[in-house]
């Protein structure tokens, strides 16, 4: 997970996404090891009369191919909020789905919570009945720090 802060022309910007552990070279390479391997494995018990054995071996490539898939999808998702002077704009792009919402910093809530002491906990900013989760790229003390610096930065 990543997350940096900072402050351009006195406006407070808070971005985030996933961190991807493999470059796209380095999926494909895992992604046709594992095939190379699975499609030998079958075609050598094909060789030795088990032939039913492929329709398998196609379907599990299938289903990594799938997965690696979304992988690459989800590695565009982003979190951005930003406070400049009473404005809040939260931007997000999350599995797809894009979303913006501006608020006002003087109406705007934070609230953190979690389900056991330090585990699980969420993030959220409220303003005019509205509800949305911030951080959820982050660990849980990043999420317990960006409520920290954020109801510093929205106190008046």
């Amino acid at each position: 997970m990543e997350g940096a802060a900072r402050e351009p022309a006195g406006a407070f910007v808070f971005h985030s996404s996933p961190r991807s552990s493999l470059t796209r070279t380095q999926a494909r390479l895992a992604f046709w090891t594992l095939a190379g391997v699975s499609f030998g494995v079958a075609i050598a018990f094909a060789a030795l009369g088990f032939w039913p054995i492929l329709p398998f071996a196609g379907l599990e490539i299938g289903i990594l191919a799938w997965a690696f898939d979304t992988l690459r999808e989800r590695e565009q998702d982003y979190e951005t909020l930003t406070i400049d002077g009473d404005a809040v704009v939260l931007e997000w792009r999350h599995a797809r789905q894009c979303g913006r919402r501006e608020m006002n910093r003087q109406w705007m809530r934070v609230e953190f919570d979690c389900a056991a002491p330090g585990r699980s906990c969420r993030l959220h900013v409220r303003s005019h009945g509205r509800d949305t989760e911030v951080g959820q790229f982050l660990s849980d003390d990043a999420r317990q720090q960006l409520a920290v610096t954020l109801r510093s930065k929205l106190q008046v």
